[in-house]
């Protein structure tokens, strides 16, 4: 029973996702950081793991090393925010998927801090909030010994949302991502692509944003974050 009703929930949420009002862009004014890759290489500011990304021609090319056992992970360390709007162009070069993570790299109540994010496929758009979902340290633990419970099953269907989304390869694409209180947007090419609510986008202190690439390669420019 407890499923079955997880299950409505999720499909409910859905539902209310396609009808969320739009999130305004005009309460995000504070740009706390920016980058066009307009320089030869990548600036201190950048930190990473599990990565060749570089600077090509003003781009930034997403690359994960040959044989590395995690996604390539590139992230900034910035001023803690809560409400944040993210700008980005991006297009698909060989890589199957990238991610926008946002985390707190002091929160430990969740794996590695993660809070939520946005990933990208070349079908699919996905928005989780992690904080209480697959990375809480509960959770996670109990997914990575294959002890899961239904209860935790179910619940885990509210935490995220999947959405159809076809994109092309080699095409660039303007991505915003907005984060409003508990409420997480996507806008591709300036039309909303998504909206999900859950209580752990809320989070208050994220300080680490990252651009997280599978294989190789993707291609980003133009990336800012604003606060209000």
């Amino acid at each position: 029973m407890y499923v079955k009703l997880a299950f409505v929930i999720a499909i409910v949420v859905g539902i209310i996702q396609v009808k969320a009002e739009e999130i305004s862009g005009n309460i995000y004014k504070n740009v706390i950081f920016k980058d066009d890759f307009s320089a030869e290489k990548l600036s201190k500011d950048w930190k990473f793991y599990k990565s060749e990304s570089k600077i090509v021609d003003g781009v930034l090319v997403g690359l994960m090393p040959e044989g590395a056992d995690h996604n390539s992970v590139n992230s900034v360390v910035v001023s803690p925010f809560s409400d944040v709007e993210v700008s980005l162009k991006f297009k698909f070069e060989g890589s199957p998927n990238f991610t926008v993570a946002f985390n707190d790299s002091k929160y430990k109540g969740s794996h590695a801090g993660h809070i939520c994010r946005v990933a990208f496929k070349l079908d699919q758009i996905t928005l989780q909030d992690g904080k209480t979902g697959v990375f809480n340290n509960e959770i996670y633990e109990k997914r990575k010994s294959g002890k899961m419970d239904k209860e935790t099953s179910a619940l885990l269907k509210t935490k995220s949302t999947r959405i159809k989304y076809s994109f092309e390869k080699s095409k660039w694409y303007d991505l915003v991502i907005r984060i409003k209180g508990d409420e997480m947007q996507v806008f591709i090419d300036g039309k909303v692509a998504g909206s999900f609510k859950s209580d752990g986008i809320a989070h208050a202190t994220k300080n680490k944003p990252a651009l997280v690439v599978a294989k190789q390669a993707m291609h980003f420019d133009n990336l800012v974050f604003k606060t209000p």
